[in-house]
């Protein structure tokens, strides 16, 4: 990796923008495939996995979905589809399969052909009106493959998912064994000298200060960052309060912050990003800046996380290789919420990205997560609101709020206890 220097983005030199896309400056391209599955925690946490998102197969094809999306199909006896998961907790897990078509039965394999469970599937009217069969299997905790083996043909495969029965919404207990000395940041917000660990981007002074006007998680104050529809030219052309950390070192780090949403925060169509992992051109081999491969953002109310990866050495907006858009659930007005992103970058197929919501998994993924770049995305947290720079019209608010405290990061070591709010 080379050494990077601290800059300030120009993501307003980018592409023009589609104002109702979750995207950051692009929307989807031809080729592209785009997702929305909910991975939102209940009483207990399913971790779901696209059909067509496998890591190897034989035998299938994909097609397009009555749910949205693709999904698995033209699948003979014998074929198969393997999935690379990491499970949190050894024991015993609930699987459940999404699938339509005739009656039908499957197996759950490790890769050596190990059968870890039998699944009927009682079938339904048609090879796209689906239903949910559910199996459990015991798991190790750690990195894994399963294969998903067809013992007869005909179904179509939308999704399956994974919870562990003996771990109620997948909370995970406190590990204090590193007592934070993996932790290579820690801002409180306490004052405003915690913003000198950060590089700022902000459309004018007072958009980014440090506030005790509600309830900090943790001390007596927070950050909190505002913009309004007045200051959308005032940086780069876009409208954004946020601050950044210079690229990691290393590909693997952890992320935890919590936010805060006033209980006003209005509805609004035009997508918003509160925290982003930004890419960082080649500029030797002519690349210029595009969207971040991993963001975490708000549209209608929702959190929702978008993915972006290509393997070539130079890409853009337009010539990525995948993109998912990901249903996180509906947002918590008027109350901290701790999210913490275990990540690995990686363009290859074995990126990790995990996310956590209060201590409970919300998302996992094993696979491809980021562009092939010299350096590692950086960090940023705050609000950036890219769509009302020309779409503000469509807008139903003309001012943002976003309080943020408690920002830990840890590097490769630590665990979500460490960088959590304590």
């Amino acid at each position: 990796m080379k050494t990077w220097k601290p800059f300030v983005p120009a993501c307003g030199l980018m592409l023009l923008i589609n104002a109702c896309s979750k995207n950051d400056l692009t929307t989807p391209t031809a080729g592209v495939k785009t997702e929305t599955t909910s991975t939102l925690a209940t009483t207990s946490t399913p971790v779901r996995i696209e059909a067509e998102d496998y890591s190897s197969m034989s035998g299938v094809q994909t097609e397009a979905c009555r749910e949205g999306g693709q999904d698995v199909g033209y699948i003979a006896t014998g074929d198969w589809m393997e999935y690379t998961i990491n499970v949190t907790t050894s024991g015993s897990h609930t699987l459940n399969f999404r699938l339509a078509g005739p009656k039908s039965t499957l197996q759950v394999q490790k890769t050596d052909g190990t059968v870890l469970a039998n699944v009927t599937f009682a079938g339904t009217t048609s090879g796209q009106v689906y239903a949910t069969a559910t199996t459990t299997v015991q798991l190790s905790a750690g990195k894994q493959t399963l294969r998903i083996y067809a013992t007869s043909p005909g179904w179509n495969f939308n999704w399956w998912e994974y919870t562990d029965a003996g771990n109620t919404g997948n909370t995970i207990k406190p590990d204090t064994s590193s007592n934070g000395q993996n932790l290579v940041l820690y801002s409180a917000f306490e004052t405003a000298t915690d913003f000198s660990k950060w590089s700022e981007e902000i459309c004018r002074p007072t958009a980014l200060t440090i506030s005790s006007e509600v309830p900090a998680r943790k001390g007596k104050s927070s950050a909190r960052f505002e913009f309004a529809k007045s200051d959308v030219t005032n940086y780069n052309g876009y409208v954004r309060a946020e601050i950044h950390q210079d690229s990691p070192p290393a590909a693997e780090n952890w992320y935890g912050f919590s936010s805060y949403l006033p209980t006003d925060f209005v509805a609004d169509p035009m997508a918003e990003k509160i925290a982003q992992w930004h890419e960082i051109p080649d500029w030797d081999l002519g690349e210029t800046w595009r969207s971040p491969p991993i963001s975490l953002g708000i549209q209608n109310d929702h959190y929702n996380l978008q993915i972006l990866w290509a393997a070539a050495p130079v890409n853009t907006n337009n010539t990525k290789d995948g993109e998912k858009d990901i249903d996180l659930g509906p947002v918590d007005k008027g109350k901290w919420n701790d999210f913490v992103f275990h990540i690995k970058f990686s363009y290859k197929s074995d990126g990790i990205l995990e996310i956590y919501k209060n201590k409970v998994k919300i998302f996992s993924l094993i696979g491809p997560n980021s562009f092939n770049d010299e350096n590692y995305p950086y960090f940023k947290v705050g609000i950036y609101k890219w769509t009302w720079n020309g779409w503000a019209s469509y807008s139903p608010e003309s001012k943002r709020v976003l309080y943020v405290d408690e920002v830990r990061i840890g590097n490769s070591k630590s665990n979500l206890n460490e960088v959590s709010p304590q």
